[in-house]
This record gives structure tokens, sequence and C-alpha cells, in this order.
């Protein structure tokens, strides 16, 4: 009767084991998939960091003409004076 009880429990066992160790191994991907997605969120972030910052900086057409806005207007004032200086 023990024997054919013990019979059993090893059957029952066998097919159990299998699909524990089935689910051990979906959970691991899970967890591997969990870690994944907070990984690509956080470059999400990181990108819309970069993004609006890349939004503040001025172009380079921009900063040509910063620069020769402000060339003129020395060039202007160093004029004036040259022309009010010889009076």
């Amino acid at each position: 009767m023990l024997d054919q009880r013990v019979a059993r429990l090893e059957a029952t066992l066998e097919r159990i084991e299998p699909k524990i160790s089935e689910l051990l191994l979906v959970g691991a991907k899970q967890t591997e998939l969990h870690k994944v997605q907070l990984d690509l969120a956080e470059l999400k972030g990181r990108v819309a960091g970069l993004e609006s910052r890349l939004a503040t900086v001025p172009s380079t057409t921009q900063l040509v003409l910063w620069l020769l806005t402000t060339w003129s207007a020395g060039a202007a004032i160093v004029f004036a004076l040259i022309r009010n200086a010889a009076k």
C-alpha cells in the first residue's frame, strides 16, 4: 500500500518537475524583459532631455548672424568716433 502511494507520488513529481523548470525559465525571462523595459524607459527620458537641450542651442546660421551684427555695430561705433573726433 505504501509502495503504491510512493510510486504515484514519484510519477506525479516526474510530471511536475519539468513544468516547474519551465515556469522558472519563464519567470527569469519576464524579469529580464522587465529590466529591458526599465532601461528603455530611462533611455527615452534621456533622449527627451537631449532634444530639449538641442532645441535651445542656437544654429550655426544664428551664430554667424550674431557675429556679423556685433562686428557691424562695432565698426559703426569706431567710424562714428573717428568722424566726430576729426571735428
